[in-house]
């Protein structure tokens, strides 16, 4: 891969933005669904700038303005409706690989994150049970926010409109602010989402912007084609098994079928769990298309959930950097190093990041 820390972004978006305002002379507001690429046009968002919950409307449906950036080899594609990557594939004399699962939207043009390419896990992943958790001798009661879900999934960023900051032809940053209504701490995180020649990267920051200490943990959570005879291999010596509420009972070292060292077919694993310790590389095969994908994340994500759902077109390969209902693991005395459970104090900013680069077999 190539140098990941020299994007210059040349048009810097420091103000907040407002619906359907002119930002100058040149740069307007664009209209809901408009696809952006780097040209004079720019998002606006709600005025809340807050993506209701699921529950409340059975989908999100906000303004949902599209931006894209591409090489020569690659494009990817990402929504500020809930900071979702939307696109990632390889493009090559007029051809197109979609290397993770390209964006289905709802019947009336809606996005639901959870029918996306990828989305961010801020500030948690996985679940909390029954959405309660504690921290510093306080309890926290979280919107139950998936459904019918019993337990609290996959953090707030997902659910939030995030804001465009800057962006060029191969690279996009958004961001977030939480004024402690969605999570109980206030927060700011980024992403920056770039192509280097066909090569991806995402990059996630997250800062406590509070005056107390709050629990965190980070993660991606990518949906990949289900094709053909899929592989993945990555290097774990231990799963946890689920209890029946979904949330880990017992680590065992990795059974003969789950043995990801080897490479294991997608279709025969039959799990949505989660191995450790991860030394942050995997790669999925495509034998069938000749194409392989290397996954490398940042030391921090050092867990992997693997979820392969019978009879879906996707499976998931998540890295992240902690335990489901790790805070609450924590709290009943688990080392915040088992759990995975991270403590950002006031101002401190954590950065995690992935990387998926494609070869042919």
């Amino acid at each position: 891969m190539g140098n990941w820390e020299t994007y210059e972004f040349h048009q810097p978006l420091r103000q907040r933005f407002t619906p359907g305002r002119e930002r100058n002379k040149t740069h307007i507001g664009c209209n809901p669904g408009e696809v952006i690429t780097n040209t004079k046009r720019f998002a606006s968002i709600n005025e809340t700038g807050i993506m209701p919950h699921p529950e409340e409307t059975g989908t999100h449906s906000p303004q949902t303005d599209i931006i894209q950036i591409a090489t020569q080899e690659a494009q990817a594609a990402v929504t500020l409706a809930g900071g979702c990557i939307v696109a990632y594939r390889l493009t090559s004399n007029g051809s197109e690989f979609d290397l993770l699962r390209p964006l289905s939207r709802g019947a009336n043009g809606e996005i639901d994150p959870r029918a996306a390419s990828l989305f961010p896990l801020i500030p948690y992943s996985n679940r909390i049970r029954n959405g309660r958790f504690r921290f510093k001798g306080r309890a926290f009661q979280l919107p139950l926010n998936s459904g019918n879900q019993p337990h609290s999934f996959h953090g707030v960023g997902w659910q939030m409109q995030w804001r465009l900051k800057h962006f060029t032809d191969r690279a996009v940053e958004i961001d977030v602010s939480c004024d402690g209504n969605e999570w109980p701490f206030a927060f700011y995180a980024t992403q920056v989402i770039g192509l280097n020649g066909r090569d991806f990267r995402h990059e996630i920051t997250l800062t406590n912007t509070g005056d107390t200490a709050m629990p965190a943990g980070l993660g991606m959570h990518p949906y990949f084609p289900r094709r053909g005879k899929a592989v993945l291999t990555a290097d774990v010596a231990a799963v946890w098994l689920n209890d029946d509420n979904g949330l880990p009972s017992e680590r065992i070292p990795c059974p003969d079928r789950w043995n990801l060292g080897a490479g294991a077919r997608v279709d025969a694993l039959g799990c949505d769990n989660q191995f450790e310790s991860w030394n942050g590389h995997a790669r999925i095969s495509w034998p069938d298309e000749r194409i392989s994908l290397e996954l490398k994340a940042s030391d921090d994500l050092n867990r992997l959930v693997v979820y392969t759902p019978e009879g879906e077109d996707f499976f998931c390969v998540e890295p992240v950097s902690h335990m489901a209902d790790a805070f609450n693991r924590s709290a009943d005395g688990m080392p915040p190093e088992t759990s995975g459970m991270r403590v950002l104090e006031p101002g401190e900013t954590w950065r995690v990041w992935m990387e998926l680069s494609p070869s042919p077999l």
